[in-house]
């Protein structure tokens, strides 16, 4: 038996409220604009460890670039290889630890990235558009808090700062929740919780998940019978998504581990600017409220 609109639907925490469904809409609405502004020149992460490099006084070790660029060491490590190889960057032997490898700029890189400053500019203006002029600075400031930018932290451009905030969520959410259950798979849950049974895509876009990775996250959901996907008796050709008992007690179940993360994410921000914070949140992630394209979300 399928849990369907008159079952207990509402209920739990809701997606609006959640800090980690925003950060991770935020980053694909910025993953757009850089496609649109930048295009294919360099990616958003790319353009991050470059301009890690930029701030240093000194060449940097690859693990040092990640830390402060907000990348994992798997992605640092596939990003440094690429850059590598296209003259973006070099790796020397450090002269005072031969054991060390450092990582610095090559000459034409300098030249190319300035070249970009203009276009990456104007992906961070229209990226607070849906904010009021008088609250960019404000928003920027609290989203730093949430990202846990350290002294080092130089580039505090928002769209860097979001991708941070929900790398730190990702960190809270496994000290949290744990393996059973992740980030995405728990919006697909809740969006069907909160809203009933759904279309495929129509799920995708307001869960804010990868519309490239959707149809596996919805295979894992069914195969550990937490959905069902059946033919919409209006449209043989889609799929409708709904939630089945065993979803909802599963949802039950981590609803206080999923609230625990959300109290953790906003602890560095002031207790009374919490809720300004998640509103401004909420408003840029749906200022560009546009269908996101396959591969735009946080991979």
């Amino acid at each position: 038996m399928v849990a369907t609109e008159g079952d207990g639907r509402d209920r739990g925490p809701g997606r609006g409220a959640l800090v980690g469904h925003l950060l991770r809409r935020c980053q694909q609405v910025h993953n757009v604009l850089w496609s649109e502004e930048v295009g294919s020149t360099l990616t958003p992460s790319q353009y991050s460890l470059l301009a890690t490099l930029t701030a240093a006084d000194d060449g940097l070790d690859q693990n040092t670039i990640g830390l402060r660029a907000g990348l994992d060491r798997s992605t640092t490590a596939g990003i440094v290889r690429r850059l590598r190889d296209q003259g973006w960057i070099r790796q020397s032997r450090d002269p005072r630890d031969g054991r060390r490898q450092v990582i610095t700029l090559t000459a034409p890189s300098g030249a190319a990235l300035a070249g970009l400053a203009a276009p990456v500019a104007r992906v961070q203006s229209r990226f607070l558009e849906p904010l009021p002029s008088g609250a960019r600075g404000w928003f920027t400031a609290r989203l730093a808090l949430v990202a846990d930018v350290g002294p080092s932290g130089r580039d505090r451009r928002p769209g860097h700062l979001i991708r941070l905030a929900q790398q730190r969520h990702s960190v809270l959410w496994s000290e949290e929740v744990g393996g059973q259950l992740t980030g995405p798979q728990f919006a697909v849950l809740d969006e069907l919780r909160r809203a009933g049974g759904m279309g495929q895509g129509a799920l995708a876009e307001a869960s804010a998940v990868d519309r490239s990775s959707a149809s596996d996250v919805l295979g894992r959901l069914e195969a550990r019978g937490w959905t069902q996907r059946t033919a919409d008796p209006f449209d043989r050709r889609t799929r409708q998504v709904a939630l089945t008992p065993a979803g909802r007690a599963l949802l039950e179940g981590v609803d206080p581990l999923v609230l625990r993360v959300q109290e953790r994410i906003l602890a560095p921000v002031p207790e009374g600017e919490r809720e300004r914070l998640v509103t401004l949140l909420g408003r840029v992630a749906e200022g560009g409220r546009t269908p996101l394209a396959p591969g735009t979300g946080p991979q």
